[in-house]
Protein backbone atom coordinates (compact mmCIF):
# COMPACT_ATOMS: atom_id res chain seq x y z
CA UNK A 1 0.00 0.00 0.00
CA UNK A 2 1.18 3.74 -1.12
CA UNK A 3 1.56 6.16 2.24
CA UNK A 4 1.07 9.57 1.38
CA UNK A 5 3.95 11.59 2.24
CA UNK A 6 4.74 15.29 2.15
CA UNK A 7 8.02 16.08 0.37
CA UNK A 8 10.56 18.01 2.03
CA UNK A 9 10.98 20.56 -0.33
CA UNK A 10 7.27 21.88 0.30
CA UNK A 11 8.00 22.09 3.81
CA UNK A 12 11.16 24.15 2.83
CA UNK A 13 8.97 26.22 0.45
CA UNK A 14 6.23 27.06 2.64
CA UNK A 15 7.68 28.84 5.70
CA UNK A 16 9.98 30.50 2.30
CA UNK A 17 7.11 32.13 1.40
CA UNK A 18 5.33 33.02 4.80
CA UNK A 19 8.23 34.71 6.18
CA UNK A 20 9.33 36.62 3.13
CA UNK A 21 5.64 37.56 2.94
CA UNK A 22 5.67 39.01 6.76
CA UNK A 23 9.13 40.93 5.88
CA UNK A 24 6.83 42.96 3.22
CA UNK A 25 3.85 45.32 3.67
CA UNK A 26 0.60 43.27 4.64
CA UNK A 27 -1.22 41.36 1.61
CA UNK A 28 -4.00 39.06 0.81
CA UNK A 29 -2.50 35.47 1.82
CA UNK A 30 -5.05 32.81 0.85
CA UNK A 31 -4.78 29.54 1.62
CA UNK A 32 -6.46 26.85 -0.31
CA UNK A 33 -6.27 23.20 0.59
CA UNK A 34 -8.33 20.28 -1.00
CA UNK A 35 -8.77 17.08 -2.16
CA UNK A 36 -9.41 15.37 -5.61
CA UNK A 37 -10.58 12.03 -5.97
CA UNK A 38 -10.73 10.10 -9.51
CA UNK A 39 -12.14 6.80 -10.14
CA UNK A 40 -10.99 5.48 -13.73
CA UNK A 41 -12.34 2.84 -15.77
CA UNK A 42 -9.80 2.04 -19.02
CA UNK A 43 -9.08 -0.41 -22.29
CA UNK A 44 -5.97 -0.08 -23.99
CA UNK A 45 -5.05 -2.31 -27.20
CA UNK A 46 -1.92 -1.89 -28.84
CA UNK A 47 -0.46 -3.33 -32.22
CA UNK A 48 1.28 -6.56 -30.90
CA UNK A 49 -2.42 -7.49 -29.30
CA UNK A 50 -5.59 -8.38 -30.55
CA UNK A 51 -7.23 -7.84 -27.00
CA UNK A 52 -8.02 -5.40 -25.11
CA UNK A 53 -6.40 -4.44 -21.91
CA UNK A 54 -8.79 -3.72 -19.41
CA UNK A 55 -8.54 -1.96 -15.72
CA UNK A 56 -9.62 0.18 -13.20
CA UNK A 57 -7.66 2.75 -11.21
CA UNK A 58 -8.32 4.90 -8.07
CA UNK A 59 -6.19 8.77 -7.04
CA UNK A 60 -6.77 9.78 -4.50
CA UNK A 61 -4.87 14.03 -4.46
CA UNK A 62 -4.54 15.98 -1.55
CA UNK A 63 -3.82 19.88 -2.38
CA UNK A 64 -2.91 22.69 -0.85
CA UNK A 65 -2.22 26.01 -2.56
CA UNK A 66 -0.53 29.26 -1.02
CA UNK A 67 -1.45 32.56 -2.91
CA UNK A 68 0.15 35.62 -1.21
CA UNK A 69 -0.32 39.07 -3.04
CA UNK A 70 0.98 42.15 -1.91
CA UNK A 71 1.85 45.46 -3.17
CA UNK A 72 5.36 44.46 -3.71
CA UNK A 73 5.49 40.40 -3.70
CA UNK A 74 3.53 38.42 -5.63
CA UNK A 75 3.75 34.35 -4.58
CA UNK A 76 2.29 31.08 -5.44
CA UNK A 77 2.61 27.41 -4.29
CA UNK A 78 0.54 24.94 -5.65
CA UNK A 79 1.58 21.16 -3.78
CA UNK A 80 -0.93 17.98 -5.39
CA UNK A 81 0.23 14.58 -4.82
CA UNK A 82 -1.42 11.72 -6.39
CA UNK A 83 -1.74 8.61 -5.07
CA UNK A 84 -2.73 5.93 -7.58
CA UNK A 85 -4.30 2.36 -6.99
CA UNK A 86 -4.59 -0.10 -9.42
CA UNK A 87 -7.17 -2.98 -9.53
CA UNK A 88 -4.88 -4.98 -11.77
CA UNK A 89 -1.40 -6.70 -11.43
CA UNK A 90 0.33 -5.07 -14.39
CA UNK A 91 0.55 -1.53 -13.42
CA UNK A 92 2.05 -0.70 -9.25
CA UNK A 93 0.51 1.52 -6.93
CA UNK A 94 2.11 4.98 -6.88
CA UNK A 95 2.47 8.15 -5.46
CA UNK A 96 3.75 11.50 -7.67
CA UNK A 97 4.46 14.67 -6.18
CA UNK A 98 3.33 18.21 -7.93
CA UNK A 99 4.85 21.24 -7.06
CA UNK A 100 4.99 25.13 -8.54
CA UNK A 101 6.22 28.14 -6.99
CA UNK A 102 6.51 30.87 -7.98
CA UNK A 103 7.12 34.15 -6.37
CA UNK A 104 8.08 38.11 -7.64
CA UNK A 105 9.44 40.50 -5.34
CA UNK A 106 9.56 44.45 -6.84
CA UNK A 107 10.20 47.86 -5.91
CA UNK A 108 10.46 50.87 -7.61
CA UNK A 109 7.29 51.39 -9.52
CA UNK A 110 8.53 48.08 -10.78
CA UNK A 111 11.78 48.65 -12.06
CA UNK A 112 13.61 46.41 -9.83
CA UNK A 113 11.79 42.52 -9.87
CA UNK A 114 13.92 39.52 -8.39
CA UNK A 115 11.67 36.57 -9.42
CA UNK A 116 12.70 32.98 -8.14
CA UNK A 117 10.62 29.48 -9.47
CA UNK A 118 10.49 25.80 -8.84
CA UNK A 119 8.78 22.69 -9.60
CA UNK A 120 8.65 19.40 -9.54
CA UNK A 121 6.64 16.73 -12.01
CA UNK A 122 6.40 14.51 -14.57
CA UNK A 123 6.87 15.12 -18.27
CA UNK A 124 6.67 12.82 -21.52
CA UNK A 125 10.46 12.84 -22.65
CA UNK A 126 10.04 11.70 -26.34
CA UNK A 127 6.92 11.85 -28.53
CA UNK A 128 7.56 8.61 -30.34
CA UNK A 129 6.40 7.45 -27.21
CA UNK A 130 3.15 8.86 -27.76
CA UNK A 131 2.19 12.91 -27.38
CA UNK A 132 -1.04 12.07 -25.07
CA UNK A 133 1.01 9.43 -22.21
CA UNK A 134 0.18 10.52 -18.37
CA UNK A 135 0.39 9.18 -15.33
CA UNK A 136 -2.34 6.60 -15.31
CA UNK A 137 -2.09 4.78 -18.36
CA UNK A 138 1.20 5.73 -19.50
CA UNK A 139 3.50 6.38 -16.27
CA UNK A 140 6.60 4.43 -17.62
CA UNK A 141 6.89 6.53 -20.10
CA UNK A 142 7.60 9.52 -18.08
CA UNK A 143 10.46 11.37 -17.00
CA UNK A 144 10.26 12.96 -12.96
CA UNK A 145 11.77 16.38 -13.37
CA UNK A 146 12.95 19.13 -10.86
CA UNK A 147 13.36 22.86 -12.00
CA UNK A 148 14.49 25.61 -9.74
CA UNK A 149 15.37 29.64 -11.15
CA UNK A 150 15.94 33.09 -10.52
CA UNK A 151 15.90 35.93 -12.52
CA UNK A 152 16.86 39.87 -11.74
CA UNK A 153 15.16 42.69 -14.08
CA UNK A 154 16.40 46.28 -13.80
CA UNK A 155 14.91 49.02 -15.56
CA UNK A 156 14.22 52.82 -15.99
CA UNK A 157 11.32 54.62 -15.24
CA UNK A 158 8.32 53.91 -18.07
CA UNK A 159 8.46 58.04 -18.46
CA UNK A 160 11.63 58.06 -19.59
CA UNK A 161 12.58 59.53 -23.14
CA UNK A 162 15.45 56.93 -22.96
CA UNK A 163 14.83 53.63 -22.00
CA UNK A 164 17.11 50.83 -20.63
CA UNK A 165 16.44 47.81 -19.16
CA UNK A 166 18.75 44.33 -18.41
CA UNK A 167 17.75 40.63 -17.34
CA UNK A 168 19.89 38.40 -15.63
CA UNK A 169 18.99 34.86 -15.37
CA UNK A 170 20.12 31.39 -13.81
CA UNK A 171 17.92 28.16 -14.47
CA UNK A 172 18.58 24.73 -13.72
CA UNK A 173 16.93 21.64 -14.30
CA UNK A 174 16.96 17.92 -13.43
CA UNK A 175 15.45 15.05 -15.66
CA UNK A 176 15.47 11.30 -14.24
CA UNK A 177 15.37 8.28 -16.80
CA UNK A 178 12.03 7.30 -17.66
CA UNK A 179 11.00 3.78 -16.20
CA UNK A 180 11.01 1.82 -19.64
CA UNK A 181 14.17 2.28 -21.41
CA UNK A 182 14.80 -0.43 -23.67
CA UNK A 183 18.15 -0.19 -25.18
CA UNK A 184 16.70 0.79 -28.43
CA UNK A 185 19.29 3.76 -29.54
CA UNK A 186 16.59 5.95 -31.56
CA UNK A 187 15.16 6.76 -28.12
CA UNK A 188 18.40 8.41 -27.10
CA UNK A 189 17.36 8.88 -23.49
CA UNK A 190 19.38 9.50 -20.42
CA UNK A 191 19.47 11.24 -17.47
CA UNK A 192 20.71 14.59 -17.25
CA UNK A 193 21.50 17.63 -15.33
CA UNK A 194 21.18 20.77 -17.25
CA UNK A 195 21.74 24.92 -16.57
CA UNK A 196 21.26 28.10 -18.48
CA UNK A 197 22.88 31.23 -17.64
CA UNK A 198 21.78 34.57 -19.22
CA UNK A 199 21.93 38.10 -19.52
CA UNK A 200 19.77 40.34 -22.09
CA UNK A 201 19.98 43.60 -22.14
CA UNK A 202 18.17 46.59 -24.25
CA UNK A 203 19.10 50.54 -24.31
CA UNK A 204 17.52 53.53 -26.57
CA UNK A 205 14.64 55.77 -27.40
CA UNK A 206 11.18 54.94 -25.82
CA UNK A 207 9.63 56.38 -29.14
CA UNK A 208 10.13 55.24 -32.88
CA UNK A 209 8.37 57.37 -34.59
CA UNK A 210 9.24 60.83 -32.98
CA UNK A 211 12.31 62.26 -33.82
CA UNK A 212 15.57 60.58 -33.73
CA UNK A 213 15.17 57.11 -32.59
CA UNK A 214 18.25 54.66 -31.34
CA UNK A 215 18.60 51.39 -29.73
CA UNK A 216 21.35 48.67 -28.76
CA UNK A 217 19.97 45.51 -27.51
CA UNK A 218 22.09 41.68 -26.94
CA UNK A 219 22.13 38.29 -25.04
CA UNK A 220 24.08 36.56 -23.80
CA UNK A 221 23.80 32.86 -22.69
CA UNK A 222 25.40 29.78 -22.21
CA UNK A 223 23.54 26.68 -22.22
CA UNK A 224 25.19 23.79 -19.72
CA UNK A 225 24.69 20.55 -20.80
CA UNK A 226 25.55 17.36 -18.60
CA UNK A 227 25.89 14.58 -21.68
CA UNK A 228 27.32 16.94 -24.26
CA UNK A 229 29.05 19.86 -25.32
CA UNK A 230 27.98 23.46 -23.98
CA UNK A 231 26.36 26.02 -26.13
CA UNK A 232 27.08 29.26 -25.98
CA UNK A 233 25.40 31.66 -27.96
CA UNK A 234 26.06 35.77 -28.43
CA UNK A 235 24.11 38.57 -30.38
CA UNK A 236 23.72 42.10 -30.69
CA UNK A 237 22.28 44.45 -32.90
CA UNK A 238 21.93 48.08 -33.46
CA UNK A 239 19.45 50.28 -35.09
CA UNK A 240 19.44 54.23 -35.85
CA UNK A 241 16.92 56.40 -37.59
CA UNK A 242 17.16 60.18 -38.24
CA UNK A 243 14.57 62.08 -39.49
CA UNK A 244 14.46 63.15 -43.38
CA UNK A 245 10.70 64.32 -44.27
CA UNK A 246 7.91 64.75 -42.24
CA UNK A 247 7.11 60.92 -42.35
CA UNK A 248 10.40 59.68 -43.86
CA UNK A 249 13.43 57.96 -41.89
CA UNK A 250 16.41 56.89 -42.83
CA UNK A 251 17.58 53.97 -40.81
CA UNK A 252 20.81 52.42 -40.74
CA UNK A 253 21.49 49.06 -38.61
CA UNK A 254 24.01 46.27 -37.56
CA UNK A 255 24.22 42.86 -36.46
CA UNK A 256 26.37 40.35 -35.08
CA UNK A 257 25.62 36.89 -33.70
CA UNK A 258 27.71 34.02 -33.06
CA UNK A 259 27.00 30.57 -31.78
CA UNK A 260 29.82 28.22 -29.76
CA UNK A 261 28.98 24.26 -30.23
CA UNK A 262 31.59 22.10 -31.69
CA UNK A 263 33.98 22.29 -34.67
CA UNK A 264 31.30 21.54 -37.15
CA UNK A 265 28.83 23.68 -36.16
CA UNK A 266 30.42 26.84 -35.20
CA UNK A 267 28.93 29.35 -36.52
CA UNK A 268 28.72 34.00 -37.21
CA UNK A 269 27.28 35.95 -38.51
CA UNK A 270 27.42 39.94 -39.23
CA UNK A 271 25.51 42.32 -41.12
CA UNK A 272 25.21 46.42 -42.12
CA UNK A 273 22.66 47.71 -43.79
CA UNK A 274 21.02 51.40 -44.85
CA UNK A 275 17.70 52.29 -46.66
CA UNK A 276 14.28 53.83 -45.79
CA UNK A 277 11.34 54.00 -43.53
CA UNK A 278 8.35 55.12 -43.58
CA UNK A 279 6.30 56.17 -40.25
CA UNK A 280 2.87 55.99 -39.62
CA UNK A 281 1.04 57.45 -36.64
CA UNK A 282 2.56 57.50 -33.62
CA UNK A 283 3.71 53.82 -33.73
CA UNK A 284 3.93 52.00 -36.94
CA UNK A 285 6.34 51.97 -39.37
CA UNK A 286 7.65 50.24 -42.51
CA UNK A 287 11.45 50.27 -43.58
CA UNK A 288 13.77 48.20 -46.53
CA UNK A 289 17.26 47.79 -45.89
CA UNK A 290 20.12 46.76 -48.66
CA UNK A 291 22.57 44.98 -46.11
CA UNK A 292 26.03 43.30 -46.73
CA UNK A 293 26.85 40.22 -44.23
CA UNK A 294 29.80 37.96 -43.67
CA UNK A 295 29.05 34.60 -42.49
CA UNK A 296 31.23 31.61 -41.01
CA UNK A 297 30.29 28.24 -41.03
CA UNK A 298 32.79 25.54 -42.20
CA UNK A 299 33.33 28.24 -44.92
CA UNK A 300 33.32 32.11 -45.28
CA UNK A 301 30.71 33.27 -47.19
CA UNK A 302 30.12 37.17 -48.07
CA UNK A 303 26.87 38.56 -49.45
CA UNK A 304 24.40 40.89 -49.97
CA UNK A 305 20.18 41.07 -48.84
CA UNK A 306 16.88 42.89 -48.95
CA UNK A 307 15.77 43.32 -45.40
CA UNK A 308 11.48 44.31 -44.43
CA UNK A 309 11.06 45.74 -41.13
CA UNK A 310 7.62 46.46 -40.31
CA UNK A 311 5.21 47.28 -37.03
CA UNK A 312 1.47 48.20 -38.19
CA UNK A 313 -0.77 48.57 -34.96
CA UNK A 314 -3.71 50.39 -36.41
CA UNK A 315 -5.70 50.49 -32.65
CA UNK A 316 -4.84 49.87 -29.43
CA UNK A 317 -6.43 46.29 -29.80
CA UNK A 318 -4.33 44.98 -33.14
CA UNK A 319 -0.83 44.89 -34.26
CA UNK A 320 1.23 43.11 -36.31
CA UNK A 321 5.28 43.09 -36.65
CA UNK A 322 7.38 41.04 -39.55
CA UNK A 323 11.40 40.65 -40.09
CA UNK A 324 12.18 39.47 -43.09
CA UNK A 325 16.08 39.68 -42.61
CA UNK A 326 19.06 36.91 -42.67
CA UNK A 327 20.50 34.69 -40.64
CA UNK A 328 23.95 32.19 -40.60
CA UNK A 329 21.48 29.96 -42.03
CA UNK A 330 19.52 32.24 -44.47
CA UNK A 331 16.75 33.85 -44.59
CA UNK A 332 15.11 34.14 -41.74
CA UNK A 333 11.41 35.29 -40.61
CA UNK A 334 9.81 36.47 -37.22
CA UNK A 335 6.29 37.44 -36.97
CA UNK A 336 4.12 38.22 -33.83
CA UNK A 337 0.39 39.92 -34.02
CA UNK A 338 -2.53 40.39 -31.59
CA UNK A 339 -5.84 41.15 -32.06
CA UNK A 340 -8.63 41.38 -29.08
CA UNK A 341 -12.08 42.89 -29.19
CA UNK A 342 -14.72 42.27 -26.99
CA UNK A 343 -15.49 39.07 -27.44
CA UNK A 344 -13.08 37.94 -29.44
CA UNK A 345 -8.56 37.93 -29.23
CA UNK A 346 -6.31 35.88 -31.81
CA UNK A 347 -2.60 35.67 -31.51
CA UNK A 348 -0.02 34.89 -34.16
CA UNK A 349 3.36 33.67 -33.71
CA UNK A 350 6.09 32.45 -35.83
CA UNK A 351 9.88 32.10 -34.81
CA UNK A 352 13.27 30.63 -35.85
CA UNK A 353 15.53 30.11 -32.69
CA UNK A 354 18.44 27.82 -32.04
CA UNK A 355 18.33 25.75 -28.71
CA UNK A 356 18.34 23.22 -27.07
CA UNK A 357 15.09 21.06 -26.14
CA UNK A 358 15.74 20.97 -22.08
CA UNK A 359 12.92 23.34 -21.51
CA UNK A 360 15.21 26.21 -19.96
CA UNK A 361 14.45 28.83 -22.12
CA UNK A 362 10.99 29.58 -20.68
CA UNK A 363 10.48 33.09 -22.92
CA UNK A 364 10.77 31.38 -26.34
CA UNK A 365 7.49 29.42 -24.85
CA UNK A 366 5.54 32.22 -23.33
CA UNK A 367 2.30 32.16 -23.27
CA UNK A 368 1.33 34.82 -21.77
CA UNK A 369 -1.21 36.10 -19.08
CA UNK A 370 -3.72 33.45 -18.72
CA UNK A 371 -7.01 32.73 -16.72
CA UNK A 372 -6.23 29.72 -14.37
CA UNK A 373 -8.22 27.65 -12.04
CA UNK A 374 -6.81 28.14 -8.40
CA UNK A 375 -3.21 27.59 -7.97
CA UNK A 376 -2.64 25.23 -11.21
CA UNK A 377 -0.18 27.21 -13.64
CA UNK A 378 -0.97 24.19 -16.33
CA UNK A 379 -1.40 26.01 -19.69
CA UNK A 380 -3.67 22.54 -20.46
CA UNK A 381 -5.86 24.33 -17.31
CA UNK A 382 -5.97 28.10 -18.66
CA UNK A 383 -7.19 29.78 -21.52
CA UNK A 384 -6.23 33.06 -23.12
CA UNK A 385 -8.99 35.77 -21.49
CA UNK A 386 -10.93 37.26 -24.69
CA UNK A 387 -11.31 40.36 -23.43
CA UNK A 388 -9.53 43.10 -21.78
CA UNK A 389 -12.79 43.48 -19.05
CA UNK A 390 -13.08 39.37 -18.82
CA UNK A 391 -14.75 39.19 -15.69
CA UNK A 392 -12.94 36.43 -13.18
CA UNK A 393 -14.83 33.59 -12.23
CA UNK A 394 -14.33 32.49 -8.57
CA UNK A 395 -11.42 30.51 -8.03
CA UNK A 396 -9.79 31.43 -11.49
CA UNK A 397 -6.68 33.64 -11.53
CA UNK A 398 -4.44 35.13 -13.85
CA UNK A 399 -1.09 34.00 -14.19
CA UNK A 400 1.87 34.02 -16.73
CA UNK A 401 1.65 30.35 -18.28
CA UNK A 402 4.50 29.15 -20.06
CA UNK A 403 4.25 25.63 -22.34
CA UNK A 404 5.47 22.39 -21.38
CA UNK A 405 7.11 21.36 -25.17
CA UNK A 406 6.55 17.45 -25.89
CA UNK A 407 9.71 16.97 -26.43
CA UNK A 408 12.09 17.13 -24.02
CA UNK A 409 15.89 16.37 -23.98
CA UNK A 410 19.39 17.90 -24.67
CA UNK A 411 19.16 17.99 -28.44
CA UNK A 412 20.19 21.67 -29.53
CA UNK A 413 17.86 22.29 -32.57
CA UNK A 414 17.17 24.92 -34.81
CA UNK A 415 13.55 25.05 -34.52
CA UNK A 416 10.99 27.15 -36.73
CA UNK A 417 7.92 27.07 -35.37
CA UNK A 418 4.30 29.08 -36.02
CA UNK A 419 1.60 29.45 -33.28
CA UNK A 420 -2.31 30.80 -33.92
CA UNK A 421 -4.65 31.34 -30.97
CA UNK A 422 -8.29 32.15 -31.46
CA UNK A 423 -10.44 32.61 -28.52
CA UNK A 424 -14.53 33.36 -28.43
CA UNK A 425 -16.23 34.42 -25.48
CA UNK A 426 -19.79 35.19 -25.06
CA UNK A 427 -22.49 34.88 -22.66
CA UNK A 428 -21.66 31.26 -20.98
CA UNK A 429 -19.74 30.25 -24.14
CA UNK A 430 -16.15 29.94 -24.50
CA UNK A 431 -14.70 28.49 -27.74
CA UNK A 432 -10.45 28.28 -28.57
CA UNK A 433 -8.73 27.00 -31.81
CA UNK A 434 -5.13 26.76 -31.63
CA UNK A 435 -2.71 25.77 -34.79
CA UNK A 436 0.88 24.92 -34.54
CA UNK A 437 3.63 23.91 -36.65
CA UNK A 438 6.93 23.12 -36.00
CA UNK A 439 9.98 22.09 -37.64
CA UNK A 440 13.16 20.78 -35.98
CA UNK A 441 16.71 20.47 -37.45
CA UNK A 442 18.68 18.46 -35.09
CA UNK A 443 22.27 20.33 -34.55
CA UNK A 444 24.14 17.59 -33.90
CA UNK A 445 22.60 14.45 -36.11
CA UNK A 446 21.20 14.21 -39.22
CA UNK A 447 17.52 14.38 -37.53
CA UNK A 448 14.67 15.94 -38.87
CA UNK A 449 11.32 16.07 -37.19
CA UNK A 450 8.06 17.93 -38.26
CA UNK A 451 5.04 18.27 -35.45
CA UNK A 452 1.72 19.51 -36.86
CA UNK A 453 -1.20 20.58 -34.03
CA UNK A 454 -4.83 21.50 -34.44
CA UNK A 455 -6.58 21.60 -31.07
CA UNK A 456 -10.22 23.03 -30.41
CA UNK A 457 -12.35 23.16 -27.07
CA UNK A 458 -15.00 24.54 -25.38
CA UNK A 459 -17.08 25.28 -22.65
CA UNK A 460 -20.53 25.70 -21.99
CA UNK A 461 -22.05 27.07 -18.91
CA UNK A 462 -25.43 25.55 -18.96
CA UNK A 463 -26.45 26.93 -15.54
CA UNK A 464 -24.86 28.54 -13.01
CA UNK A 465 -23.93 24.92 -10.90
CA UNK A 466 -23.41 22.98 -14.32
CA UNK A 467 -20.69 23.46 -16.84
CA UNK A 468 -20.10 20.86 -20.05
CA UNK A 469 -16.71 20.83 -21.61
CA UNK A 470 -15.00 19.60 -25.12
CA UNK A 471 -11.86 19.21 -26.16
CA UNK A 472 -10.45 17.84 -29.98
CA UNK A 473 -6.84 17.12 -30.35
CA UNK A 474 -4.96 16.48 -33.07
CA UNK A 475 -1.03 15.66 -33.94
CA UNK A 476 1.12 14.68 -36.87
CA UNK A 477 4.40 13.72 -36.16
CA UNK A 478 7.27 12.96 -38.92
CA UNK A 479 10.58 11.70 -38.07
CA UNK A 480 12.86 11.77 -40.79
CA UNK A 481 15.32 9.36 -39.58
CA UNK A 482 13.12 6.24 -38.93
CA UNK A 483 10.83 7.29 -42.26
CA UNK A 484 7.96 6.93 -39.49
CA UNK A 485 4.64 9.60 -39.28
CA UNK A 486 2.17 9.18 -36.35
CA UNK A 487 -0.94 10.62 -36.28
CA UNK A 488 -2.66 11.01 -32.92
CA UNK A 489 -6.02 11.73 -31.99
CA UNK A 490 -7.68 12.49 -28.77
CA UNK A 491 -11.49 13.38 -27.98
CA UNK A 492 -12.38 13.98 -24.09
CA UNK A 493 -15.84 15.49 -23.27
CA UNK A 494 -17.01 16.11 -19.69
CA UNK A 495 -19.91 17.57 -17.53
CA UNK A 496 -19.45 19.30 -14.46
CA UNK A 497 -21.56 19.75 -11.63
CA UNK A 498 -21.19 22.53 -8.32
CA UNK A 499 -22.66 20.99 -5.63
CA UNK A 500 -21.70 24.14 -3.19
CA UNK A 501 -19.53 26.37 -2.42
CA UNK A 502 -17.07 23.93 -1.35
CA UNK A 503 -17.07 20.84 -3.36
CA UNK A 504 -17.99 19.49 -6.96
CA UNK A 505 -18.32 16.03 -9.16
CA UNK A 506 -17.94 16.03 -12.93
CA UNK A 507 -18.29 12.88 -15.38
CA UNK A 508 -15.67 12.34 -18.45
CA UNK A 509 -14.55 10.43 -21.71
CA UNK A 510 -11.71 10.21 -23.71
CA UNK A 511 -10.38 8.59 -26.62
CA UNK A 512 -7.00 8.43 -27.70
CA UNK A 513 -5.59 6.58 -30.75
CA UNK A 514 -2.60 6.82 -33.15
CA UNK A 515 -2.11 5.53 -36.49
CA UNK A 516 1.56 5.08 -37.58
CA UNK A 517 2.65 4.00 -41.00
CA UNK A 518 4.74 1.64 -38.78
CA UNK A 519 2.35 -0.90 -38.12
CA UNK A 520 3.82 -2.01 -34.59
CA UNK A 521 3.64 1.79 -33.02
CA UNK A 522 -0.45 1.87 -33.02
CA UNK A 523 -2.50 2.28 -30.24
CA UNK A 524 -6.10 2.67 -28.83
CA UNK A 525 -7.05 4.05 -25.54
CA UNK A 526 -11.05 4.65 -24.22
CA UNK A 527 -10.99 6.03 -20.87
CA UNK A 528 -14.21 7.24 -18.50
CA UNK A 529 -13.93 8.68 -15.01
CA UNK A 530 -15.86 10.67 -12.27
CA UNK A 531 -14.20 13.49 -10.21
CA UNK A 532 -14.88 14.36 -6.56
CA UNK A 533 -13.45 17.65 -5.79
CA UNK A 534 -13.66 19.54 -2.23
CA UNK A 535 -11.81 22.86 -0.90
CA UNK A 536 -11.23 22.38 2.96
Amino acid sequence: MVVPKLPRVVWLLVPLCLISSNMLLAGDLQIKPGIVVDMYGYQIKQAQSSEWDEGAALAATPNIAFLFDSKYLVSVLDWKQKNVFYDDAQRSDKTLDYIDFNSRLSAWDDRVALSLNAGEGYRLRNTQRGVFADEITGFSQLSKTRYMGTSLALSTARHRATQGAVNFTARKINSELPVINDDDPQFNEATFDNALYEMNFALGTAQRTVGVFWQISGRYAENVRENAIDLTSENIEAVLALPLLEQWAWVSKARYESNELYANADNEFGSVGTGLEYRIGKASYINLTYNVFRRDQLLLEDGDYWALDMLLAPTRRSSIKVSLDQRYYGRSVEVSGRYRLRHVSAQLTYNERLRVMNGLETEVNNLGVLVCPGGSSAAADCFLPPSANYQLLPGEYLQNVYANEIEFNESVVLRKSGLFNLVYDKNRLVYGLSLSRSEDEYVETNRFNITDNVTVFGKWRLSPTMQLSTEYSWYELQFSTEQRTDRSIRIKAGISFEINSRSDISLNAQRVSRDSNLQEFDLEENRAWVTYAYNF
